[in-house]
């Protein structure tokens, strides 16, 4: 496993080890529970991380992510605080069942910074493909359907919109495709096949999964502008 790390949150509440990692197949047995904390606020400054009041990460950047932690089931306090501040831009208690795996980004502008909670239900994947799934982060875009291509393989999504898993998780599911290089058009109005951006050389190795998700601000410059982020959920 990748940027294993040990943490003991609140010891005098509660006696938790929580280790991070991402995944690569070779696991011997299914953690209780795992998380994975993805930053794709795109106005939001870097921020620290706190579960039931314990340091998670510090100086988190924008659209960095952590890797999964293995915990135990129950429900946990996440804080998002901007980096050295003990001031909270999100504080919510999150319930995370036996088994299952989530994926937890901090997502919109900063006055409106809130999570999308997703859950990753991970499969495997055979030795010349990939899984991918699509998240539309964006918070200032119309409506838009989304094509991943190549000369062998292709994935559409339609009428995608801003946090749309949130209300149908199916959407959050991922789809098998070939192992390659793709690149993603979105297209918008839906329906009307018409490029608004193409984002090219998107590189996606066999056996892995992966989120792709559109970020940032149409309209946005620098470090803001609208792009893709990627995750990589099974390494």
């Amino acid at each position: 496993m990748k940027k294993s790390k040990f943490l003991v949150v609140m010891p005098f509440l509660l006696a938790l080890l929580v280790t991070g990692c991402k995944l690569n197949g070779d696991e011997t047995s299914v953690p209780s529970a795992a998380f994975f904390v993805v930053h794709a606020s795109p106005n939001a400054p870097n921020v620290d991380i706190l579960v039931n009041g314990g340091g998670l990460v510090q100086n988190f950047a924008y659209t960095a992510d952590t890797g999964y932690f293995f915990v135990t089931p129950g429900t946990y306090n996440l804080k998002v605080n901007a980096n050295g501040s003990n001031s909270s831009l999100i504080d919510q208690n999150l319930t995370l069942s036996a088994g299952k795996y989530y994926s937890i980004f901090a997502i919109d502008s900063l006055s409106k910074i809130k999570t999308a909670i997703v859950e990753d239900v991970l499969s495997s994947v055979g030795a010349d493909s990939v899984r991918v799934r699509f998240l539309q982060f964006c918070p200032n875009i119309s409506a838009l359907d989304a094509s991943f291509y190549n000369a062998n393989d292709t994935l559409n999504y339609t009428t995608r919109s801003f946090n749309d898993q949130n209300s149908n998780a199916t959407l959050a599911l991922y789809k098998t495709i070939k192992a390659g290089t793709y690149t993603l058009d979105i297209k918008t109005p839906p329906g009307s096949g018409t490029i608004y951006k193409s984002f090219g050389g998107i590189n996606l190795l066999s056996g892995k999964s992966y989120t792709i998700y559109l970020k940032g601000f149409d309209g946005g410059t620098g470090a803001q502008a609208l792009g893709i982020g990627q995750v990589v959920n099974v390494e």
